[in-house]
């Protein structure tokens, strides 16, 4: 019988035998023979049942041997041997914690015994059992899909017929459906001239708007300033001045009294001479 199991169905008829007879007897204590006697703590056995006359004599579990709990047993329960590896080892407290390597299964819960997993890529483990376990491999993706090792998913095969393209390889459980190669080629090479073409077109049409908008922007830039040389030079031509009737008015008589200064002194020159 497996040791686990020996050790729980021991535990198990432990608990029913203290509670229905250590009722009356205190804690870590049981009933033995009309007796209150004490139980061995973890890591010991009992030696000698208590009496009249002595408590319960305990004494260490030996090498490769333990006991986890407090008990009334004879003996210690002996290390569980790992197939493969051992993740913990035993103390006289605790049992062997066992691990399987890579590439391997645990065959039961405690991992003592292992098998080797058989599944490739593109398969799924499935495991049954609760405490032996046996296992069988199943397809990771369905039938119409593949399992993509590289992002670790499954995808759709790609179906040559829906394009017009013979098969050349219909895919399997890794791999994608593989089309004719030529027929492929030939329509890539066709999508691809009329991206490229598309692509020249509205460039080209980008290129065009940019420049059109930065010419208008500089005529619109230079307009003001030649109306504005324009009107510089008519200014400064003295023949197309325009005065306000104020200083026109100011003109004239500025002239007037200019020529009637001129009459005076020509009259004082006749005058002088006539002397």
């Amino acid at each position: 019988m497996d040791p686990l199991r020996s050790s729980l169905a021991v535990i198990c008829v432990l608990s029913i035998w203290t509670t229905g007879y250590a009722a009356d007897c205190g804690v870590r204590q049981t009933k033995t023979n009309g007796r209150c006697c004490d139980l061995c703590p973890p890591g010991e056995y009992v030696k000698a049942f208590c009496t009249e006359q002595r408590k319960t004599v305990c004494s260490p579990c030996g090498e490769g041997y333990y006991s986890s709990q407090y008990n009334l047993f004879d003996r210690c329960e002996k290390c569980r041997s790992c197939q493969q590896e051992y993740a913990e080892k035993c103390t006289r407290t605790t049992d062997t914690t066992c691990l399987c390597r890579s590439g391997f299964l645990c065959s039961n819960d405690v991992c003592s015994k292992c098998e080797e997993n058989k599944c490739v890529t593109g398969e799924k483990l499935k495991r049954t059992g609760s405490i032996v376990y046996s296992y069988h491999c199943e397809p990771a993706c369905s039938n119409d899909a593949y399992f993509d090792v590289k992002e670790n998913v499954c995808k759709p095969r790609t179906q040559c017929s829906l394009f017009g393209l013979a098969e050349q390889f219909p895919g399997n459980k890794t791999h994608n459906s593989v089309c004719d190669g030529g027929d492929m080629h030939r329509n890539g090479t066709y999508f691809i001239h009329v991206i490229l073409g598309i692509g020249f077109v509205l460039l080209s049409l980008t290129i065009l708007v940019l420049i059109s908008y930065a010419c208008i922007k500089n005529l619109r830039k230079h307009k003001p300033y030649a109306h504005h040389i324009g009107i510089a030079a008519v200014s400064t031509n003295t023949g197309d001045f325009h005065l306000s009737k104020e200083e026109s008015g100011f003109q004239l008589i500025i002239q007037d009294e200019s020529r009637k200064s001129e009459s005076l002194d020509q009259l004082q020159l006749e005058k002088i001479s006539a002397l």
